[in-house]
């Protein structure tokens, strides 16, 4: 009998925007979110830069989401959409 993938999907679905352009992503629910950074960047084909520790992920509302907590923490809805965004950081 085949399986049936969404029945059975758990992941968490989201639409991540990273420069103005919308990124569905999808992850496992016991993923850190932080996790998420790298694999974003570059389904967006956007470069890293220095660190991929400067990329924030915030909420509709603007809230900084915690990047060492699992994405299945946050309650997401399906195709929620969160934005990526780079720390513009302080210069030195």
């Amino acid at each position: 009998m085949a399986k049936n993938d969404d029945k059975d999907d758990k992941d968490i679905h989201l639409k991540v925007v990273v420069n103005g352009k919308g990124v569905s992503m999808k992850a496992a629910p016991d993923l850190l979110l932080g996790a998420l950074v790298a694999l974003t960047l570059e389904k967006a084909n956007v470069a890293i830069g220095n660190d991929p520790d400067r990329w924030n992920f915030t909420n509709a509302a603007g809230a900084t989401l915690d990047k060492n907590k699992p994405v299945g923490s946050f309650g997401f809805q399906k195709n929620e959409e969160i934005a990526l965004t780079l720390d513009a950081g302080v210069v030195g």
